[in-house]
């Protein structure tokens, strides 16, 4: 795959940045907190020789402006606005830990729009406890913005070694095998720290607001999750599943929050079965009638 060169995009609803790879069926995927556009390239590295794979910032991160979109709401309407501006009728979505709940409004209130949506590792917002810290830093303007930039300048200066005593152990015995991924996200994540976007997450975090699920809609959902994630519980993933009728909820033993790194292949894998459908999926929009329980 040629190197990924990132665009500034101008939509309906402001401007985004994006990088795409390949062509064919789209996929959108929408990256963590914090990170950019690049957080996911190994989304593009593996389906781009079959799909056309979008990259996209979320506002306050890369160079897609706050003003973008706030909320996960608005920025779903974005990412609409995206396809919009670039003639896509339809894109499987990837919703990544703190993009799961813009990915999710997109689904929500667009499902014709949506071939598929996969949440990994996703935040569902009214469930998420943030720290005390993390709320005194948010309620200061100005403030994760500067240390965001001090992080960078001495990451820069004087990177600092890998850090691995976090992962599960099942992690920790397959970090060989995906050293060179684990480098380049932690390359990126400090690279891409803006304190802007954290910030508005954390306060669209603090709102605690529930994103609504309209009665009687579907989309092809998947839900992966590991159980032994400590930052993000797996209480979210079990609740996203059990608000989209027919969503289907993957737990993967032993795997933690770096799951998308560890697990790269089975969420490649799950988003070819996006792709491609299936005859046991459900149509998206429309919602099959049930019949009512006996009295």
């Amino acid at each position: 795959m040629d190197a990924l060169v990132a665009r500034r995009v101008r939509t309906a609803r402001g401007v985004i940045e994006v990088a795409e790879a390949g062509s064919g069926p789209v996929v959108l995927v929408v990256h963590g907190a914090p990170g950019n556009w690049r957080q996911a390239i190994s989304v593009a590295e593996d389906l781009a020789g079959e799909s056309r794979v979008l990259l996209l910032s979320r506002p306050g991160y890369g160079r897609t402006p706050l003003r973008s979109g706030r909320s996960p709401q608005e920025q779903g309407a974005l990412y609409l606005a995206l396809l919009d501006s670039l003639g896509i009728d339809r894109a499987v979505v990837l919703g990544i830990s703190g993009g799961g709940p813009s990915a999710f409004a997109l689904a929500a209130a667009q499902p014709d729009r949506c071939a598929g949506l996969l949440l990994c590792c996703a935040v569902t917002p009214h469930l998420m406890l943030l720290p005390p810290s993390m709320l005194r830093l948010a309620a200061v303007p100005g403030l994760w913005r500067s240390l965001a930039a001090v992080s960078r300048f001495v990451h820069r200066v004087r990177p600092s070694p890998l850090d691995l005593t976090a992962l599960t152990p099942v992690e920790q015995s397959l970090a060989a095998q995906v050293l060179p991924d684990i480098e380049r996200f932690e390359t990126d994540r400090h690279q891409s720290l803006r304190g802007v976007g954290l910030r508005n997450d954390t306060r669209q975090l603090t709102a605690a607001v529930e994103i609504p699920w309209p009665s009687g809609v579907l989309v092809p959902t998947v839900v992966l999750h590991g159980d032994a994630d400590e930052v993000v519980p797996l209480l979210h993933a079990q609740a996203y599943a059990s608000v989209v009728p027919g969503a289907v909820l993957e737990v993967l033993n032993g795997y933690g929050h770096a799951l998308p790194l560890f697990a790269r292949a089975r969420v490649a894998a799950l988003l070819r079965q996006l792709i491609t459908g299936g005859p046991d999926r459900p149509t998206p929009g429309t919602a099959t009638p049930q019949a009512a329980p006996p009295p």
